[in-house]
Order: C-alpha cells, then sequence, then structure tokens
C-alpha cells in the first residue's frame, strides 16, 4: 500500500514539473507564433483549464503582464468573465466584463506569481453569489455578494457599470440575444432627509502588495441606484489623505463636487502609485492639478481657476528636471512651447507669445513621424504645412507660403490618412482639380476655374453635384450620408438647362395606386408643369401630381403610423384638386408645434383633425360635421361631446355637451343702453367694427368635466356665432384653427380671440363682478365696473378705437381692488 502510494506522488510530481516547465508559445508584434528570439509576447503553456474554459495568460518578452482572460478552449477570442489587458509598463490599460454563459459558474483568477488573485460566482451568464480578492499571501481582502448581476452587499473592485457586459458573437449560444441591460436612473441627492436608512456597499482599491487601502468609496443602495455619500483616500502608510462627505458629491451625479480627485497607477486593479491629484470646488477645477510618474516624481503642475488652465504650468522629465514652462489665459495657451493633441492621431509642438502661436510648429503622428512642419507669423501660417480647424470644423492639412495656400490641400475628419477631399489652390484661390474620398475611395473628381466649379461631380454628405463648363447639370441625392454614392442609394436625380430645372426622377418614394420603378415630373420655366413632385420635410411627406401646369391630384398617408418609414413612405391616400385648392380627400397644414388635417367631400370640409406635438407629448383633437352637429373628441383623455345650435321661441341658443350631458349654453345678446337681466355669464367681443355680446350659462356639478373640456369649450366660448348655421360655423371654426395666431390662444391664459371683456351676473340678476358695456343714444359706449354689486369705477362716451383699452383698465382696478380685500 505504501509503495503505491509513493508511486502515485513520484507520476503525479513528475507530471507537474513537465507541465511547469513546457516552452511558452511565442509571438512576434503581430500577435504570429514565431522564435523566442524574434518575440514581443509570450503565453504560459499549458493554460489553465476549467471545464471547457481555458485561462489565457500573456506577457510582454521583458516578463510584464499583457493580459488574463477566460475564453473557450476551441475559441481563444470568444471571451468569458473578466478580461483585463495591461501597457508595456505592467499598468491595466483595458478592462471589460462578458457574458459567461459557460457551464462552468465559479472563475479563478490569477496573480502573475501564479498566487489566486479573486474568485466570482456567475449565474444566467451575470455575476451573481460571493466574489472574493485575495492577498498574495492567501488572505482574504474583501468579500462581495452579487445579486442579479448587481452588487447587493458587501465589498468590491468595482461598483458602478455592473450592468456593463459584452456577449461575445462567436460564443456557442451565437444565436443568443443580448439580455436587455436596466440602466440606472439619475441620482438627485436627498438634502432633506439626512437620517434615512441606507443599505451601504463600498468600492475598495488597495495599495498593490499591501493589506492597506488607497481609497474607498460608500455607496448607498437602497433607493435602488448606487449613490455615493463617502470617499476616504489614504497614502500608502494608512493616513488618511481626506474624508469625502455627501454634500462635496455632485447633487445630480456621482462624482466629487468639492475636494481632491485622486487617480492612480493600477495592476490588477491594484494601485501601484499615484498618476494625479485634482482639486475641485463646486464641480470645476480649482487650484493644483499635480501628474505624476510612475517613480512618484512630478510630471507636470497645472493651475486652474473655474475649471480652467489659469497661469503657470511647469513639466518635469522623469529625473526631477524641468523640461517646459508655459502660461495658460482663460484656458488658452498663451505663452510658451506646447504640446496639443490635433484629432484622434495628431500632435502639435508649438510656441505661443502673448497668446498667438510663433514660430516653428511641428506635427507629429503617434509613431513620432512629422506630418506637417511650419512657420507661424503674427498667429498665422506663414509658410510649411501646417494642420488647422475649417469653418465647419473640420480638420485640414495645408500647404502655405507668404500667408497664402498653395498647392494640394486636404480635409479629414478623424485621422489624416482617410481624407474627405483634397483640393488644388494657387494663391488662396482653387484653380485646378478637387478629389472627394469616402473611406479612402474616390468618389467624384471636380476641376475648379478661379474658385469657381466648372467641370466634374461636386461630392457633399448626401448630395452630388455635377458640372459641365461650369453650369449645373444634374443634383443626385443618397438616401443616407454614410451610404456609398451609388446607383442603388440615389433617392432622387435633378436635371439642368441654363441653370433651370428640367426634369425629376424621384426613387424616394411609392405610390400604391400607381407603383413604378421611379417616378418622373417635369419642369416648364423652373416651375412644376406635369408629373410627380414630392416634399421635402422631416416629419410628413406628400406628392403632388400636375396636369399641363395644374396641380391635379395629392398622394400622402397615414402620417402617424408612417413615422418611421419616411425615408422609403408608401402613400395609399389620395386627394383631388380643383382651382388650385382641395375639394376631395385631406388636406394638411403644417404650424410651428401643431399638425391639422382637413378632410374634404365635393368642397366641402367634414372633419378636421388638431394635433399637437411637444417634447414626449402627443395628443389630437377631432372635429366632425355630423347630424347637424359639430362633434369632437379627444385623442388622450377620450372626450366626447358636441355643439349644436337649437331654436327656443325663436331664439339661437347654443349648446356644449359631453358624454351626452349639457355642461354650457349660449345666446346672443343685444348691446344696448339695458343691462341684461338673465342670470350667467356676459362675455363682449370686438367684431365687425362693433361689440357683440353672449349670454353663457353653465350647468353646476360638471365642473370635472369642463376642466378636461377645457380647450373644445374655449371653441364654443369663442368662435360659436349664433347667426350662422352649424355648416357655416364649421367651417369658420376650421379655417380658425389652421391659423397659428388662433391656435396660440387656444392654449394661452389671455382673453380668447376677439373677447374684450366680461360680467357675471348672480341669481338676483344684478351685475356682481366684472365690466358692463352699454350702447348709449349717441353710438358710443358707457362702461361701468362691479365688485360685490357694487359700481367701483364709470367711464361714458366711450369710442369704438378706445373700449378694449379702457376695458383693460378697468380690469387692473378690478384686479387691484381684489388683492386689497385679499390683504
Amino acid at each position: 500500500m505504501i509503495n503505491k502510494f509513493l508511486t502515485l506522488i513520484f507520476v503525479f510530481t513528475t507530471l507537474f514539473s513537465f507541465s511547469q516547465n513546457m516552452e511558452p508559445l511565442y509571438f512576434d508584434a503581430n500577435w504570429k507564433t514565431t522564435t523566442k528570439e524574434n518575440a514581443s509576447f509570450y503565453r504560459i503553456q499549458p493554460s489553465k483549464k476549467l471545464g471547457n474554459l481555458i485561462l489565457v495568460e500573456d506577457f510582454y518578452i521583458n516578463k510584464t503582464p499583457q493580459f488574463q482572460g477566460y475564453s473557450f478552449q476551441d475559441n481563444e477570442d470568444n471571451y468569458v468573465g473578466d478580461v483585463l489587458w495591461l501597457d508595456e509598463n505592467g499598468f491595466d490599460s483595458s478592462f471589460y466584463q462578458f457574458y459567461n454563459f459557460s457551464a462552468v459558474s465559479n472563475l479563478t483568477y490569477y496573480y502573475p506569481s501564479g498566487q489566486k488573485l479573486k474568485t466570482i460566482q456567475y449565474k444566467n451568464g451575470r455575476k451573481d453569489g460571493e466574489t472574493i480578492l485575495y492577498h498574495e499571501d492567501g488572505s482574504v481582502l474583501m468579500k462581495g455578494k452579487y445579486d442579479g448581476g448587481k452588487p447587493a452587499s458587501g465589498d468590491f473592485e468595482e461598483v458602478l457599470n455592473w450592468e456593463d457586459y459584452r456577449l461575445n458573437k462567436a460564443d456557442n449560444a451565437a444565436d443568443r440575444e443580448e439580455p436587455i441591460r436596466m440602466t440606472e436612473g439619475m441620482i438627485i441627492r436627498d438634502e432633506t432627509d439626512k437620517t434615512k436608512s441606507r443599505k451601504i456597499i463600498k468600492k475598495k482599491i488597495f495599495w498593490t502588495a499591501s493589506k492597506q487601502l488607497a481609497q474607498e468609496i460608500w455607496y448607498d443602495i437602497a433607493n435602488g441606484n448606487t449613490e455615493p455619500f463617502k470617499q476616504i483616500n489614504y497614502d500608502k502608510s494608512g493616513k488618511i489623505l481626506q474624508t469625502i462627505n455627501e454634500n462635496d458629491f455632485e447633487k445630480y451625479g456621482r462624482e466629487i463636487s468639492n475636494g481632491v480627485v485622486y487617480n492612480y497607477y493600477f495592476q490588477n486593479k491594484f494601485a501601484v502609485a499615484l498618476k494625479s491629484k485634482t482639486n475641485y470646488k463646486n464641480g470645476q477645477k480649482n487650484g493644483e492639478e499635480i501628474q505624476y510618474f510612475p517613480n512618484g516624481k512630478v510630471l507636470k503642475i497645472v493651475k486652474y481657476s473655474d475649471g480652467e488652465e489659469q497661469g503657470d504650468q511647469v513639466e518635469y522629465n522623469s529625473d526631477g528636471s524641468i523640461k517646459a514652462k508655459r502660461i495658460y489665459k482663460n484656458g488658452q495657451p498663451f505663452e510658451g512651447n506646447f504640446d496639443e493633441r490635433f484629432a484622434s492621431d495628431l500632435f502639435i509642438n508649438q510656441n505661443y507669445n502673448n497668446g498667438l502661436i510663433e514660430g516653428e510648429a511641428i506635427v507629429k503622428d503617434e509613431s513620432g513621424n512629422i506630418v506637417a512642419k511650419g512657420i507661424y507669423k503674427d498667429g498665422k501660417p506663414f509658410n510649411g504645412t501646417f494642420v488647422v480647424k475649417t469653418e465647419n470644423e473640420q480638420n485640414e492639412l495645408i500647404s502655405v507660403s507668404g500667408y497664402k495656400k498653395n498647392g494640394i490641400q486636404k480635409i479629414f475628419n478623424y485621422y489624416l490618412d482617410d481624407p474627405v477631399r483634397t483640393y488644388t489652390v494657387v494663391n488662396d484661390i482653387k484653380n485646378g482639380e478637387t478629389v472627394f474620398y469616402d473611406n479612402r475611395e474616390i468618389t467624384g473628381k471636380l476641376e475648379y476655374k478661379n474658385d469657381l466649379p466648372y467641370e466634374g461631380t461636386l461630392v457633399e454628405a448626401q448630395k452630388s453635384t455635377i458640372y459641365k463648363k461650369g453650369a449645373v447639370t444634374e443634383e443626385i441625392y443618397y438616401r443616407s450620408e454614410y451610404d456609398k454614392k451609388g446607383e442603388n442609394n440615389i433617392l432622387k436625380t435633378i436635371y439642368f438647362e441654363n441653370g433651370k430645372r428640367t426634369k425629376i426622377v424621384n426613387q424616394s418614394f411609392l405610390i400604391t395606386s400607381d407603383r413604378q420603378d421611379s417616378y418622373v415630373g417635369i419642369y416648364k420655366n423652373d416651375k412644376p408643369y406635369s408629373g410627380y413632385f414630392a416634399a421635402d420635410f422631416n416629419e410628413f411627406n406628400y406628392v403632388d401630381y400636375y396636369e399641363n401646369g395644374v396641380i391635379k391630384y395629392q398622394y400622402s398617408n397615414n402620417y402617424l403610423e408612417n413615422l418611421e418609414k419616411y425615408q422609403y413612405p408608401n402613400y395609399d391616400i389620395k386627394s383631388t384638386y380643383k382651382d388650385g385648392k382641395i375639394v376631395d380627400g385631406p388636406e394638411y397644414i403644417k404650424l410651428e408645434r401643431q399638425f391639422i388635417t382637413k378632410y374634404w367631400k365635393n368642397g366641402i370640409p367634414q372633419s378636421f383633425d388638431f394635433d399637437i406635438f411637444a417634447m414626449h407629448y402627443f395628443n389630437r383633437y377631432h372635429f366632425e360635421l355630423k347630424n347637424n352637429a359639430i362633434e369632437f373628441e379627444e385623442f388622450n383623455k377620450k372626450v366626447k361631446g358636441k355643439i349644436v345650435l337649437e331654436k327656443v321661441n325663436n331664439k339661437t341658443i347654443g349648446k356644449f355637451s359631453v358624454n351626452d350631458k349639457v355642461l354650457l349654453t349660449s345666446s346672443a345678446l343685444e348691446v344696448n343702453e339695458t343691462a341684461p337681466s338673465e342670470t350667467g355669464s356676459v362675455l363682449y367681443y370686438e367684431t365687425n367694427n362693433k361689440i357683440e355680446a353672449k349670454l353663457f350659462k353653465t350647468i353646476k356639478g360638471n365642473d370635472e368635466q369642463r376642466r378636461d373640456s377645457e380647450i373644445f369649450s374655449t371653441v364654443f366660448t369663442s368662435y360659436l356665432d349664433h347667426n350662422k348655421s352649424i355648416q357655416e360655423n364649421f367651417n369658420s371654426i376650421a379655417a380658425k384653427i389652421s391659423s397659428e395666431k388662433d391656435v396660440e390662444l387656444l392654449f394661452g391664459n389671455e382673453l380668447k380671440g376677439s373677447m374684450i371683456g366680461g360680467l357675471r351676473i348672480n341669481e338676483a340678476k344684478k351685475p356682481e363682478i366684472g365690466t358692463l358695456i352699454l350702447k348709449n343714444k349717441n353710438n358710443l359706449y358707457d362702461l361701468k365696473l362691479f365688485l360685490d354689486e357694487k359700481i367701483l369705477e364709470e367711464k361714458k362716451n366711450i369710442d369704438f378705437k378706445n373700449i378694449k383699452t379702457e376695458v383693460e383698465n378697468l380690469n387692473k382696478t378690478l384686479e387691484k381692488k381684489m388683492n386689497e380685500d385679499f390683504k
């Protein structure tokens, strides 16, 4: 038995020794397998296996860690769990967390020495259960528990962005849809309840090779968010550097508003050294920002005031000697030599004197190659090559001699080798060839003469213009600025002769009753003459059809159902014109914030929709002439009702009903020497150079329904004319609501339309409050202001043109008196 046990130990030891001494797998700079002598990286072999997963551990050839992460054994690019890349100095450069849909629910990670670093439990792809961080000596540094992927209790390496998982499309579950990410809500800090119960978790950062904390942030997750309310920073000896309390965090965020922000050089999320410390006051950088080399020496000192770089800036070499001194003013370079990043891959070294660039400016790419070199004078490019911003914030590589552009110039967005266009200039004037590019491919060429297009194709984001001998011959429009400029992506083409449009060929829509691959419109004298002509709006489009210069039809669709199909709309609604006006079908009127659709039949409006748009809001008010009544309906509140006119004792009475209940009645009043003698509210209007009055009576007990139908009741009180038929009133209401001015009045708090004032008559049939307007024998007007049945003020013999002003003055008097009584 003993011999058998010893044999097993010998076999195991031999196998273990063999596996540990396997030659690493070597890679060159392009991650192609190579020999040790030519290698830039190497990978530990064999990789640790865990079920169908392997732990990939890569190093730079100098033994500095470069990568650690799990992947599927049959595809090392199909990552699982936490994945970390490190730079050539051994500092963390990129970190991602991937879903773990493998059969392995517990993942273990390791220090470069091979000792256990951390363990993480997973469920349904996300972190779920216990996660433990270990010191290199094997002791536990911290524990935390995830619930459904979210930190729930304990201490963690990271608390925010807990939902930010990546999904491998090459996974065995290639058809699996990425789970919906639950976005955390905005933090709104409650300053009133400091004693509320908290549910606390912490983010902890330890100093490397130490059990000493560098930073810990306390979060409250009781409200469903991760809300920081405390932060403590320590030096390597354990001394507290600062404590940030709740009021020192941004009110609507998680960043420090007042205090010092410490940034670190990290390895495996342990703090190796201080990278920078920046002072903040009221959410902006204020005071010094000090940047450090990994060896602890100062790299740069920058001074800030209210978020802007201000004053002296000193940069040092790693040995402590001064590399450069600079001065900033109002956040801009002012004096000295500056290294500035330009675009995505370019860096400029240039000198400033009193805020102006002077002397030599050198531009290099990320590899250190010089791509531009020139001399500035008086703050302007003088001689050489330069990179500058264009007027529309693109980037440009220019060639200059004697302050003027000469030669080939290059415009680009992000990368110098990916131009938007190049053009040829002689003494600041375009003369010669301009070449247009898309993803480094030529999409067009255009010759300029004396700064004007002459021959070729001018390519813009979604448009190409073709020139021949200095004249436009075609304009070609494309579906998107990101699409290739090819025939399959053309929306429409417009043809020109002698500077005027002659034809349009449109492929941007489909008329369902007249299906064509493209629709042609012919112009005469630059105006639509025959064929199809599409409108060009964002939210709503339609097509007009002409014959011999006369518009005959309009094709459209239900725009609410087709808001997402504006790129290639199908038109299935047809409207007919007569004498330039729609007589059958819908007519569309676009106002600034409203959209009106009128429906016509035989030249008579039958109904109309009044649509209101706002941020995250939509409502529709529908009006329809039906059964000798104006019926209405509101989309949001589901209000339905109608307006009718009835004859009662030879007097026309208007009735306003909602859900078959009469809420309000109205009748016309004569404005003469006698005060009205019926209980109700009298409203006065300026109409056709005279004063008209209406008496309104409300039916008690229906206040809530009146409030829910406010827009409709406003139409009833402001627009109904008792001397016109219901058809005439409907036509008038439709016309008024089609006016921007009247629509704004509907939603304002001021007097509506032509209304100028009002008077309430009480149950005793006496004027109670408001202004009474009487027409006297001189055809002038007398005004009486009432409050509590008493006359406060009178004005006599007022001319019509002055009545509105005088009533406004009386209303101010009434308001003042009521305020005094209230006090």
